[in-house]
């Protein structure tokens, strides 16, 4: 059985054994909440594998949720009662690995649209490449609508914008543009090119469904490992967050594959080049 496990191994290489670890692992790390509504194909990317996110699945630290063409919504209920809603698009990685204030941030968005709801009583943060929002007992609307502009709608309550230009107070109701550069433009209402993009059922109240799976904990199915092409719009991400995840895609690094598409890209992830050309030792000093 050994010698047929280790064949099976050597056909399909070294993430599928990663995968296999990853597999072993789904229920190891505490949950930071569950999965309560996945409407559509959408992918969860955890350790090395890729797996069929559904209603009642479990979600951890680092975990990434990517959306397929004919994905329309997932809800997230966190254990605190914080509940993220993605749209159609959407890319996003839970509990990133971030410096300073940002290290609080419950997702980061790279790319599509979110909607965090903050109750009484509980502070959330959502992190993006050009937005940071913070905020407690009050609802929020991120859309990345290209790679240079987000666009954000403070729906209930107050926020803080962080951008590149600073802090942003964001009252209930005001709607803010974000560029790459400059001060975000803020204004009374949303613009009607807004409403227009907004996913369709962010403007809906949906109901906390975290009760229901109280009882069940499906197991996601596997579908794939994850290939360099998964992974490098993460490892190719903004400065912070690469190096913060560096240590989550390391064990990757070891795959032939993997391996050849971080030397091929190198220049748009520098601080990989150590961990994949690490220097000689230095010699020793000693006398003999």
């Amino acid at each position: 059985m050994f010698r047929r496990t280790a064949r099976s191994l050597g056909r399909f290489g070294l993430l599928a054994l990663l995968l296999l670890a990853g597999t072993a692992g789904l229920a190891a790390a505490a949950p930071l909440g569950v999965a309560t509504i996945v409407q559509g194909d959408v992918t969860l990317m955890r350790d090395a594998g890729k797996f069929a996110l559904s209603e009642g699945v479990r979600l951890q630290a680092e975990d990434i949720i990517e959306f397929g063409p004919q994905a329309r919504l997932v809800s997230i209920e966190f254990s605190d009662g914080a509940m993220l809603y993605l749209g159609a698009g959407s890319r996003v990685l839970l509990a990133p690995h971030l410096a300073g204030d940002r290290s609080k941030a419950r997702a980061y968005l790279l790319a599509g649209w979110a909607k965090l709801v903050a109750p009484t009583g509980v502070d959330a943060m959502l992190a993006s490449p050009l937005a940071d929002l913070g905020g407690r007992d009050a609802r929020v609307v991120l859309g990345l609508v290209s790679a240079d502009r987000a666009q954000v709608f403070a729906e209930h309550g107050e926020w803080q914008l962080h951008s590149a230009a600073g802090n942003t107070a964001l009252k209930q109701g005001d709607f803010a543009t974000v560029g790459t550069r400059g001060k975000p433009e803020t204004a009374a209402r949303p613009t009607p090119d807004f409403f227009q993009a907004l996913p369709r059922p962010f403007m809906d109240t949906l109901p906390a469904r975290a009760k229901l799976f109280e009882a069940v904990n499906p197991t996601p199915k596997p579908l794939a490992p994850i290939t360099y092409a998964d992974a490098q719009p993460w490892i190719d991400a903004e400065t912070a967050l690469r190096r913060g995840e560096l240590a989550r895609w390391r064990p990757l690094s070891r795959d032939p594959g993997f391996r050849d598409g971080l030397i091929a890209d190198l220049k748009t992830h520098p601080e990989w080049e150590p961990v994949l050309f690490p220097p000689a030792p230095a010699p020793s000093t000693r006398k003999p």
